[in-house]
């Protein structure tokens, strides 16, 4: 009995660095996507920040769906076709900035990658997941962690062509959204 407690003792020990990393990047995201919501309570978006903090959000995003696909092998290939539009990654996959999805319109942002048009149209990419059945809806989770960050930098842009109140209201609410996913992501990984 002492050696199971043992056991089971150094297993936690071992896996609480993992929870509290997680922990931690979740308050990073968070405190990333706080800041975009307060410059939108103040009425004003500069663009470079937020653009700034997205890339912040979007290298937290991506790490933890790379996680969740190890995790969850069937929706690595809709996760990774996401990466590859969200980040842009060098050979050793770190991402060194946003990809093309970073010069998309909010709208397609939105129905291709939020609402999934892409993986409609584009089904192999989804590597066989069916999207449509309830019990793969957990791997949206990962996917709108990375694509809400890059909504509200699409809507800040617009907000900066166009200052209207529907764009601020966009940032905030796509803001609070994928700060809601990425707290589903992390609490799936535990």
């Amino acid at each position: 009995m002492h050696h199971l407690r043992c056991v089971v003792l150094l297993i936690v020990a071992l896996l609480a660095p993992l929870c509290a990393g997680d922990a931690d990047d979740v308050k990073r995201y968070h405190d990333l996507g706080r800041a975009i919501v307060d410059q939108v309570n103040a009425g004003k978006l500069d663009v470079a920040t937020v653009e700034a903090n997205v890339l912040g959000q979007v290298r937290i995003a991506v790490a933890m769906a790379r996680r969740y696909a190890e995790r969850h092998p069937t929706g690595k290939r809709m996760l990774d076709t996401a990466i590859s539009q969200a980040a842009a990654v060098d050979a050793q996959g770190a991402v060194t900035g946003l990809g093309p999805m970073k010069d998309m319109a909010f709208a397609t942002i939105e129905g291709d990658w939020h609402d999934l048009g892409h993986f409609q149209t584009t089904p192999a990419d989804a590597g066989g997941l069916d999207l449509a059945n309830e019990d793969n809806e957990h791997f949206t989770d990962p996917l709108h962690a990375i694509v809400h960050p890059l909504m509200v930098l699409a809507a800040a842009k617009a907000w900066a062509k166009e200052p209207k109140a529907e764009h601020l209201a966009a940032a905030k609410a796509e803001m609070e959204e994928g700060i809601e996913q990425i707290e589903k992501t992390a609490k799936a990984l535990r």
